[in-house]
């Protein structure tokens, strides 16, 4: 976003880093705003671990240093966003049942009180994301999905010599795709290739030998390697078993698969699946291994509509860049058209 804030206009004044960089940047943004250069708006994203334990225990001791900027800029007229990235502390699982859990959910508890306590507007990669917060009519919030890269579409590969699938993204958990990865064992001309942590891999496999099928390999790549693994796929895949959770999620690897041209193969009742099916851009089915299988089998044998839904999928690329988001984010908080901000 930062980028993006800078590719449609604006003159970024960064204040990320070590604490100490931060200090130094926020003393500067001080001075400068004493001298009468006033922000236009203030945005920040929050980190998935409780503030204190995303920064300062790494870097210096500041607990509050994310507050006092936020209130000097409100008391400087400057309107503040968030973007809230997600809400996985709230939901109950075995991890947030540990006394390291307990304690982190206390301190995110406490960090979403310092936001509201200074009246910031909250991004959401989705609106009903909100109710999993615990915001309220008193907040002041707005969705706002993850995007792509702009011009970064690939050609899709014949289709006429395999179906070749991709899914980059975490195993286990919140990430369950055994139906799916159940359906690619069993079908003729299907291949599934997972990027995903080692570790991660591991556990998976220990829990779920169909994984090891032939049509099935893993990488594990960091995000710089990724594109010819995408040069050789036709199809993204983010078929995983809906849950409370997952149907207000927006994953970015949604907006990464789009923007790389390739259509999507979705779980209805999810979020990700009302994305898609509403552009088009892709294949929403009942998380079940028969649904999955014989969607793989007709796509093997339907070559031009891979095709179709890819096209579809570059449209919405087109249109969800990380510039469309920062104009948005832009006019929600100085209140200006798209217009102006364009």
């Amino acid at each position: 976003m930062r980028e993006a804030f800078a590719h449609i206009g604006y003159r970024v004044f960064d204040l990320s880093g070590s604490v100490r960089r931060r200090s130094e940047s926020f003393a500067a943004l001080r001075a400068r705003i004493a001298d009468g250069d006033r922000p236009a708006f203030l945005y920040s994203e929050n980190s998935t671990q409780p503030n204190v334990l995303a920064t300062s225990v790494r870097t210096g001791i500041a607990p509050l240093l994310d507050y006092r900027i936020m209130y000097a800029m409100r008391r400087a007229g400057v309107p503040v966003g968030v973007f809230y990235r997600d809400a996985y502390w709230r939901v109950p699982t075995a991890e947030t049942r540990t006394p390291y859990g307990h304690i982190a959910n206390a301190l995110q508890r406490g960090d979403l009180y310092g936001y509201r306590r200074n009246r910031v507007h909250f991004f959401l990669p989705s609106a009903p994301m909100s109710e999993l917060v615990g915001l309220g009519r008193d907040d002041s919030f707005s969705a706002l999905p993850p995007a792509g890269e702009p011009a970064r579409t690939l050609p899709l590969p014949e289709v006429e010599g395999g179906l070749r699938l991709v899914y980059v993204g975490g195993l286990g958990s919140h990430y369950d795709l055994t139906a799916f990865v159940s359906a690619v064992a069993v079908t003729p001309d299907a291949g599934l290739e997972l990027v995903t942590r080692e570790s991660q891999w591991r556990a998976a496999v220990a829990q779920n030998p169909a994984l090891l099928a032939d049509s099935i390999s893993a990488q594990h790549l960091s995000s710089s390697e990724l594109e010819p693994v995408y040069a050789r796929s036709h199809i993204g895949v983010l078929a995983v078993k809906p849950s409370s959770y997952r149907d207000i999620a927006v994953p970015v690897k949604l907006f990464e698969y789009l923007s790389y041209g390739r259509p999507v193969i979705a779980t209805r009742g999810t979020e990700a699946g009302r994305i898609i099916d509403a552009n088009g851009a892709g294949w929403v089915v009942d998380y079940s291994h028969d649904a999955f299988a014989a969607l793989l089998l007709h796509l093997t044998r339907a070559p031009e509509e891979v095709e179709e839904r890819a096209a579809s999928a570059r449209a919405a690329a087109r249109v969800n860049t990380w510039a469309d988001r920062a104009r948005l984010a832009a006019r929600v908080l100085t209140g200006q058209s798209l217009e102006e901000i364009a």
